[in-house]
């Protein structure tokens, strides 16, 4: 079944199609999100539609902008949401356009909606903080705080209006002994907004960005996907290739764009990561006698890539944080070591990561097409979503499976989702976070015992699939 759409404006719905009526129906749409590059922040998803109003009326008694809209695909009784904000334009065009009940060609305004989402609202929404007057940060401000804190409070101050909860930062971390993550204070004279305030505090994850699921109105915190292990299954006689923690698509089930260009940038050749953080103790600029004053100043850390301890170049990713790092000498011995141990820990796990992306082909833009190329509903259900994921995809019978540092596992972090008649999905995929893996031997692959046969293969293996399996049958 060809899943459906569904567009209600103030909760009242727009007719899916035209049916040549004195009625408005929808146009197609198009749903932009996440980002392209996985080093980008998120930015705020998009929405643009053309809706049909025969005789203008609809549009034109009405003040559009400003509305909420919503958008959800729908499959049976079943609908997933797919975006949810305000409309920002409202443009309408005369056109003529065929009528479908009298085959003849009539004219009709088109209504042009642009709306942004939930996490543009996000953007323009200032909140006051919990800071007083005589505080450093200023009456409205942030405080030192845990992220999670801070989160709680911009929730409770407000940020409850714009979504229905927020990702948690987990507090605690087990590496080099305990590790608490801390963030520097923020000025009410910054004025920072609500996406600002989410952004900083999930940035103290490894490279952190701020998503947002539609269907349940939640702030999501997006990390990067770690690839799975690719085994060979030999069951109810067939053989299949399974992803234990990940999910194997058939590449003939998507659509590449007729120029199939693989590149590597710039992105993909980083030297050395720098992390900014505060730095919080005595002030130099003060001595002698009893007198004293603490001060914050902002320096960063450096950690050098696999890469640039070989390459004579010098490719810098910036990561600025608001972490904070506490001079030890003004607490009691121990108290701050669990959280100026983080700065470092943040370093070594974001260079970890990029180690990993570094030398990876970047891959086109892969297209989902419901109408031509229909996907089982598990898939359909975690593909046709504005949201990037960390469960690892694989492209069972790819062309670019037989490519040095092409994947093999990808995991999507962008797209558009485009509705005309049926929904398509135009992805932007980056690497998952790879596995040094072996290239395993004709005996590792098949095994001496093993019943299957040549003609047992799944449909979707091709050869080059085989140079990617991690544990054979």
């Amino acid at each position: 079944m060809v899943m459906g759409a569904r567009v209600t404006i103030d909760g009242t719905e727009v007719a899916s199609t035209w049916n040549g009526a004195d009625a408005v129906a929808l146009d197609g749409l198009r749903i932009t999100w996440g980002r392209g590059d996985p080093y980008d922040e998120t930015e705020p998803g998009t929405l643009s539609a053309s809706i049909i109003d025969p005789t203008g009326r609809w549009s034109s008694d009405q003040t559009l902008a400003g509305r909420t809209i919503e958008v959800a695909r729908t499959s049976g009784t079943a609908a997933v949401v797919m975006f949810r904000g305000k409309i920002t334009r409202a443009a309408l065009t005369r056109r003529k356009v065929s009528n479908p009940a009298t085959g003849s060609r009539e004219p009709v305004w088109i209504v042009s909606l642009s709306a942004g989402d939930t996490l543009a609202t996000a953007a323009a929404t200032i909140l006051s903080g919990e800071m007083g007057d005589g505080s450093v940060e200023g009456l409205g401000g942030w405080g030192e705080q845990a992220p999670g804190t801070r989160l709680s409070n911009a929730m409770a101050r407000g940020g409850s209006a714009v979504f229905t909860d927020r990702d948690p930062i987990i507090y605690d971390v087990l590496g080099n002994g305990t590790v608490h993550r801390w963030m520097h204070g923020t000025p009410a004279s910054e004025q920072w907004t609500l996406l600002d305030l989410l952004a900083q505090a999930y940035k103290l994850s490894p490279l952190g960005v701020v998503g947002y699921d539609p269907d349940t109105g939640v702030a999501k915190l997006c990390n990067f996907a770690a690839a799975s292990n690719i085994v060979l299954v030999y069951t109810n006689q067939t053989v299949t290739l399974q992803l234990p923690s990940g999910r194997v698509i058939d590449a003939a089930k998507v659509a590449l764009p007729d120029d199939s260009t693989v590149e590597t940038t710039a992105a993909e050749a980083i030297d050395t990561v720098q992390l900014s953080y505060y730095w919080y103790g005595k002030d130099p600029n003060v001595s002698g006698g009893t007198a004293k004053r603490v001060t914050y100043t902002n320096p960063f850390i450096q950690r050098t890539t696999a890469r640039g301890l070989a390459s004579g170049t010098n490719r810098v990713l910036k990561v600025d944080t608001w972490a904070m790092y506490l001079d030890p000498s003004e607490y009691a011995a121990g108290a701050v070591d669990s959280r100026n141990r983080f700065i470092g820990w943040l370093a070594d796990q974001v260079t970890s990561i990029v180690n990993s992306l570094n030398g990876q082909l970047r891959m086109p833009t892969v297209r989902f097409d419901d109408k031509r190329l229909p996907l089982d509903a598990a898939a359909t259900d975690a593909i046709y979503r504005p949201l990037q994921s960390t469960t690892p995809l694989y492209f069972a019978g790819s062309m670019f499976n037989v490519l040095e540092n092409a994947g093999p596992q990808y995991q999507i972090i962008g797209g558009t989702l485009t509705y005309n008649r049926g929904w398509t999905h135009d992805v932007n995929v980056c690497a998952a976070r790879s596995l040094t893996t072996p290239d395993l031997t004709i005996a590792q692959l098949f095994g001496t015992t093993t019943p299957a046969q040549l003609g047992q293969f799944d449909a979707s293996i091709r050869l080059g699939d085989l140079a990617t399996v991690t544990q054979g049958l």
